[in-house]
């Protein structure tokens, strides 16, 4: 799977076919790893594509191929893809997919896939009300990067942690904490997190501060639109 990395970055047409290929061989040999690679790979490339069910279902029977492989990692890996990729009535399921993959990753002492079971955690926490630990969890996953994805993941956790810092009624804090993760998304071209912190900070904002962050919305969107 020495794609990862391309694959994660730019996800094109035509990986889709190009991995059900490879599962396709990966059962012919009848080989437990790597169809749990595929299999997780596959589905993560399905859920940016919006074919949420398909995506579901191959993640739904990778981890436990992992498991019978040994690939603690692979596990892991499969279970926070999974999280992210059920649907927003599978709260429970996606809490505890995440949890497994925070332990295995854990064990595995693999700060990466610690970082984003945590992410995921604190959104789960977020969608929850659960305002408290969707902050911890964010803060914890912020304390171990830096790395290759740096910028995306600190721009989404400092936004749960603004919008924690909202739900626990410490607003100034929330719109300082949202602010910088619009500012740097926008400084960095991550347009996709700028419109998610600017999201969260207009329902939050003085009402002297909408006009000017309903432009920077409106101006994040258009970038979006135009790729």
């Amino acid at each position: 799977m020495t794609q990862w990395p391309l694959v994660v970055w730019r996800v094109l047409a035509d990986w889709a076919p190009t991995l059900e290929a490879a599962l396709a061989d990966a059962r012919a040999c009848a080989d437990p790893y790597a169809e749990a690679r595929v299999l997780t790979l596959l589905g993560w490339v399905l859920a940016e594509e919006g074919r949420t069910a398909e995506a579901v279902r191959h993640l739904r029977v990778a981890p436990e191929l992992a498991a019978r492989a040994g690939d603690v990692l692979g596990e892991a890996t499969a279970l926070v893809n999974l999280a992210a990729a059920l649907p927003d009535d599978e709260p429970g399921a996606a809490e505890t997919a995440c949890t497994r993959a925070l332990a295995l990753a854990t064990e595995a002492d693999d700060a990466h896939t610690r970082m984003l079971a945590l992410q995921h955690l604190a959104r789960i926490h977020l969608g929850a009300g659960r305002h408290r630990q969707a902050y911890e969890a964010a803060e914890v996953a912020l304390g171990l990067g830096p790395e290759h994805e740096a910028v995306a993941r600190r721009v989404l956790l400092r936004t749960w942690q603004g919008e924690a810092l909202a739900g626990l009624g410490d607003t100034v804090a929330g719109r300082r904490c949202l602010a910088q993760a619009a500012l740097e998304a926008e400084q960095t071209g991550y347009d996709a997190g700028a419109v998610t912190a600017l999201d969260a900070l207009l329902r939050i904002a003085d009402q002297d501060e909408l006009p000017e962050l309903r432009r920077r919305h409106a101006a994040a969107h258009a970038r979006i639109r135009e790729r």
